[in-house]
């Protein structure tokens, strides 16, 4: 009678976990023409403005700024910038190391993502079909896969 193996689940964040930095650092930001810290200030700031939540302006801030310089911000856009995303040594070969160690103990491993990053950067990564489902921050896309207007959060907040 073969033994059933029991689920056990791993939640990953991305960004600082299983690569340097942030995601959108990589290619999204410099695109803009601007430095990653610069770009993080600015988000840091809309959010102190507005009293909102850092993550939250981050976001709306990639599309006004996305807008203002005219760079693309269409899903497929975001995927094909999650592949240049680098990832920490060791990380490409981590998941298949632990699935084997893992069924040597009857375990059947499923790996998450928890991120406050782009999901579709995370699916474009080399790793992302390691993982089960992918939890992290998304856009709404009209039927062309564009991103859609959002009202910039400064003029939310009065």
């Amino acid at each position: 009678m073969s033994r059933r193996h029991l689920e056990v689940a791993i939640a990953y964040d991305f960004d600082g976990a299983l690569a340097p930095g942030n995601m959108q650092e990589y290619d999204f930001i410099p695109k803009l023409g601007m430095k990653p810290r610069d770009f993080w200030s600015k988000a840091i700031s809309l959010a102190k403005e507005c009293d909102g939540d850092v993550i939250l302006a981050y976001l709306n801030l990639m599309l006004l700024e996305a807008r203002a310089k005219q760079v693309p911000i269409r899903r497929d856009d975001f995927v094909e910038y999650g592949r240049s995303v680098e990832l920490f040594p060791g990380v490409e070969g981590w998941f298949d190391r632990i699935n084997a160690y893992g069924k040597q103990r009857h375990l059947a491993v499923k790996h998450y993502i928890v991120s406050s990053g782009l999901r579709e950067m995370v699916q474009g990564s080399s790793i992302a079909k390691k993982f089960e489902r992918v939890f992290a921050s998304a856009f709404a896309y009209d039927v062309h896969g564009c991103g859609l207007r959002t009202c910039p959060i400064a003029q939310l907040h009065n």
